[in-house]
């Protein structure tokens, strides 16, 4: 048994080697290494393959923060125009339905952080390129002068109070923290063609220099537009973008019924029916770029009662009946240029000028849809832009609007105007200091501006307060290091001078006084001081 054992253990290892013997001579191949990320040249930088297709991706975001400082006299929740009895409207009732704030509840540091996500997903066709492109931002706010999207803490037994409820129990000017995300772009670009959630078309410098938000357009929108190129750097689009990002909120100046007891009136956008038509013009050049503008806006409001109204013929009309409508077409015009200073002053250097004029379409020359200034996705206030910079006695200003209700009977269009400049220069290849200016004026028809008095409706009569015409003028300056590409740390100051007309019925001053409320003042100045850190990538 030994000797068999022994001899077939020994063939086996004999097998064993010529087996080895002939798998050393067999021709091999070594495995390829995997390639996780083939790197994508077509589109520029940052692009890779999605593993497994032909189509280039970029990755990229934000984190953006800073903290604001400003006077605090800065304030800008809603006055409201409403009507009061002429005996009331003697004695300064007008101190009624305009609200004042004490400076002690005015927030005077605002905080703010920004994250964003960014995809840029790019495949080519036999037709061109397709682009898919999405932006996602998701703020905290802290503080009226964070702009992002606090709101307001007046709050009375849970329910948020506002006018003379919230001054009764001094609580109207803080601001609550809040946290909110939004798509801020989503579209895809095809043949010329782009669709989805875009910078308006009607857009050109929208806050292209510095952290201080200028008057202007700078919205984003729902659209669909097509872009035609002739070459030599000129460009035409045409595009129709949805009226809700664009229109401003209604405001009121009580109509009267004839006949009927004074009532409470609300106002609401008409049903969508037509979204906003806009072009532009536009050449790009070496030297720089100039770009003309136009839309046309529908203004839609109604103009409904909000109790029931008894008429002295007996019948009733209900309360949320239409009182009233008007449909009517307004629009915005804006022309703009830039200029490279690369071989004047130095490198990356660009100075920035733009002009715009809108008619019953304040979003176009407001600033930007997405300041949040009445509140986070209320489909009433994309288009109020930015806030109006309140009186220095702290009376609360509104929202400027796309039209006013007058005792005419029709929603009289507003008219606005904005001039910009900004410049932006490298002193040495990382550090850069902006300069940049503003001129804003909101202006409404005599009968939005001034009362009207209804005889006959009781005994003492009926008065309408009556809206405020408003300019701003605006000046920014800072200076931003940027120690590598995307990176940067920076400090800006800004002054906003605001004029404000005196609201047609409001009480003199010594009436005021003795009320408790401070004299009126038509002109008032914000200083904020801002520092910033922000990474891009």
């Amino acid at each position: 048994m030994k000797v068999a054992k022994s001899l077939l253990l020994g063939s086996a290892a004999v097998l064993a080697t010529v087996a080895g013997a002939q798998a050393a001579d067999l021709p091999t191949r070594k495995a390829a290494p995997v390639q996780y990320v083939k790197i994508c040249d077509a589109y520029g930088a940052g692009f890779f393959y999605i593993p497994g297709t032909d189509t280039c991706l970029r990755v990229g975001g934000l984190v953006l923060t800073d903290i604001a400082v400003s006077n605090t006299p800065f304030k800008g929740n809603v006055l409201a125009p409403q009507t009061t009895t002429l005996a009331a409207f003697a004695a300064g009732g007008g101190a009624g339905p305009i609200t004042n704030t004490p400076s002690a509840s005015r927030d005077a540091v605002g905080w703010q952080a920004l994250g964003r996500v960014e995809l840029d997903a790019r495949t080519q066709s036999p037709w061109g390129t397709v682009r898919t492109f999405l932006r996602i931002d998701s703020y905290f706010g802290a503080g009226a002068t964070a702009n992002t999207g606090a709101l307001s803490n007046t709050i009375i037994n849970g329910v948020p109070a506002f006018g003379a409820a919230a001054f009764a129990n001094a609580q109207l000017g803080t601001q609550a923290a809040r946290e909110t995300t939004i798509l801020n772009k989503a579209f895809i670009q095809f043949a010329g063609i782009t669709a989805g959630r875009i910078q308006s078309m009607f857009d050109f410098y929208a806050d292209a220099v510095g952290y201080t938000g200028l008057r202007g357009s700078n919205q984003t929108v729902n659209a669909l537009a097509y872009t035609f190129t002739f070459g030599g750097g000129f460009s035409a689009t045409l595009a129709i973008e949805d009226a809700v990002s664009h229109r401003g909120v209604g405001t009121i100046n009580n109509v009267i019924p004839a006949g009927v007891a004074i009532p409470a009136f609300v106002t609401q956008f008409l049903g969508t029916r037509m979204p906003d038509v806009v072009a532009n013009l536009r050449l790009d050049q070496p030297w720089g770029a100039a770009q003309l503008s136009g839309a046309v806006h529908r203004v839609g409001s109604g103009l409904y009662n909000a109790t029931t109204i008894a008429p002295a013929a007996g019948f009733t009309i209900p309360a949320g009946a239409l009182l009233n409508k008007t449909d009517s077409l307004g629009f915005a015009v804006q022309g703009g240029l830039m200029f490279k200073l690369d071989t004047i002053l130095s490198p990356g250097d660009v100075l920035w000028l733009q002009a715009t004029y809108a008619k019953g379409a304040i979003g176009y020359a407001s600033g930007a849809n997405l300041a949040f200034v009445n509140g986070v996705n209320t489909s009433t206030n994309y288009g109020v832009g930015l806030a109006r910079v309140s009186s220095g006695s702290g009376f609360n200003e509104y929202a400027d609007g796309d039209c006013v209700w007058t005792l005419q009977g029709s929603c009289e269009k507003s008219s606005a105007f904005a001039i910009t400049a900004a410049l932006r220069h490298y002193w040495t290849p990382t550090i850069s200091s902006t300069l940049s200016g503003n001129y804003y004026s909101v202006t409404y028809s005599s009968a939005a501006v001034n009362p009207m008095q209804f005889a006959g409706l009781n005994a003492a009569g009926a008065f309408s307060t009556g809206v405020t015409n408003y300019k701003e003028m605006t000046l920014a300056t800072g200076l931003e290091w940027n120690p590598v590409k995307g990176f940067g740390i920076g400090a800006e100051v800004a002054w906003q001078h605001g004029i404000t007309s005196k609201p047609a019925g409001l009480a003199q001053d010594a009436t005021l006084i003795a009320a408790g409320f401070p004299a009126f003042k038509s002109q008032s100045d914000l200083f904020r001081g801002r520092v910033r850190m922000y990474r891009a990538f």
